[in-house]
């Protein structure tokens, strides 16, 4: 997991939304940074590490969202939508791995189970052996497993790629509305109304 970036330059004479805009803009970076590698779906670490900076991201503007303009909501929903779908396409990844896991497993008792009959004397003579290793092989239950297995693999699969799907069609649509330079605005604004807003306190503090 890619660790979260140390955030400098907070100051605590300066307005939250001033310190809110170092925090957002660095998570942003973060999650940025991963950009080169969301064309090839298989670059998974890469992606999921994504969605763990785009989570970070989404909970340091949901964090600050009392000191945001109004809008907020719809850029954390872009931001979560990019995160749920890579988790639908993690969750398919941790499964498909956790049945290769299962196959491994059993081929290795299977593989096992063959040897001890296979070179054990007490099992019989070589023609009898040969016998029960043909029955082990064969046999449906072992069959019937590895189809299941299998095809759960298969549908897991698919579930992958329509995850997948969703995620670079929203990703592509946040790039190509210019997610990044629309934040950084809505952050800017949020600085800019609040030092307005500063300074009019500090008039009127003067004034009286």
């Amino acid at each position: 997991m890619a660790k979260a970036k140390r955030v400098s330059g907070i100051r605590c004479d300066r307005s939250t939304a001033f310190n809110a805009r170092l925090v957002i803009q660095t998570r942003l970076e973060e999650m940025l940074a991963f950009a080169p590698w969301v064309d090839d779906p298989a670059n998974v670490e890469e992606i999921h590490n994504l969605r763990i900076a785009a989570k970070r991201l989404r909970y340091s503007l949901e964090l600050f969202r009392f000191a945001l303009p109004s809008g907020t909501n719809s850029l954390i929903n872009e931001v979560k939508e990019i995160q749920e779908h890579i988790g639908d396409l993690h969750d398919a990844d941790v499964l498909i791995e956790r049945m290769i896991s299962i196959s491994r497993d059993n081929a290795e008792q299977r593989t096992q189970k063959l040897l001890d009959i296979a070179m054990n004397r007490e099992r019989g003579t070589v023609a009898q052996r040969q016998q029960r290793i043909r029955s082990s092989t064969t046999s449906p239950r072992g069959q019937r497993d590895d189809a299941a297995l299998f095809t759960l693999v298969a549908l897991r699969s698919e579930d992958r790629i329509v995850a997948y799907e969703a995620f670079i069609t929203a990703w592509r649509r946040m790039m190509d509305s210019d997610f990044e330079g629309r934040l950084r605005t809505h952050l800017d604004d949020a600085v800019a109304e609040a030092e307005a807003a500063a300074q009019q306190q500090s008039g009127q503090h003067d004034a009286d």
